[in-house]
């Protein structure tokens, strides 16, 4: 029997018109909590139809194809604080979207962030950067652009870097945004993970950079218990610690 044709979740505590503003707001500099559950790729369908029972679409933030450039050290620092399990990690990365947010068609807004982690909370400040969209879309890694926008922007961000980062991956995925009725929590549904474009100076093609995995992110969840996630549970998610540059990278260079 299907696990959700047991679905009875409670009344919720806000209307689709009483979240707007809450699903407006941004990472930018603030501290929150952000957990994270996993699932084999072929869970995609049955989480999405409770997604979409349980929850309401972010009025907001449109589904979108999400495109995160990493930035990394030439010892590839950044993985391998995932990859040992360090207790704060640091991510630089540059992110943009389709559909897309620029209303000039030659120009792409795209955001650069500074994503630091300590164990479930985290600090993300970033700053909105345009850049030409045929760079972002296509040029290599190698391009200028991409070591400017970092020098240009980083400093306003307040936070330390290690020396040396250099464009290092592009992960690619499906994003698909809601928000849970009974916490105000904001929920996120990542799936088709994978890597585009790589830089071939750090990181060698061994491997099939996809992970095969989906991921449900709660922000500012843990506050207040969300009652749906049991259900998701039981139908095979697992809260775990993710990370998809840290999972595609692994996949990549053989080490999973």
């Amino acid at each position: 029997m299907n696990v959700l044709d047991h679905r009875s979740p409670p009344t919720p505590a806000a209307s689709f018109a009483g979240v707007s503003a809450l699903a407006g707001e941004a990472d930018e500099g603030i501290t929150s909590a952000e957990s994270k559950f996993v699932a084999p790729a072929d869970r995609e369908e049955l989480v999405l139809a409770w997604l979409r029972h349980v929850c309401l679409p972010d009025p907001v933030h449109p589904d979108a194809t999400v495109y995160t450039l990493y930035y990394d050290t030439s010892a590839l620092d950044a993985y391998c604080e995932k990859r040992e399990g360090e207790f704060v990690k640091t991510k630089c990365r540059l992110r943009w979207y389709d559909p897309e947010l620029s209303a000039d068609p030659a120009l792409r807004q795209a955001f650069l962030e500074i994503k630091r982690k300590f164990g479930q909370g985290r600090r993300k400040p970033r700053v909105v950067v345009t850049a030409p969209r045929d760079v972002l879309d296509g040029a290599p890694l190698d391009h200028p652009l991409f070591r400017e926008i970092l020098a240009r922007h980083a400093p306003a961000l307040g936070e330390r870097l290690a020396p040396g980062l250099q464009p290092a991956a592009v992960v690619e995925y499906r994003r698909r945004r809601f928000i849970c009725p009974f916490t105000l929590s904001r929920v996120c549904l990542d799936t088709g993970i994978g890597l585009g474009r790589v830089n071939g100076r750090l990181l060698p093609r061994l491997g099939d950079p996809r992970p095969g995995t989906i991921v449900l992110e709660v922000k500012d969840g843990g506050r207040v218990p969300i009652p749906w996630l049991a259900t998701l549970q039981a139908a095979g998610l697992r809260w775990r610690s993710f990370s998809k540059y840290g999972a595609c990278i692994a996949r990549l260079l053989k080490e999973e």
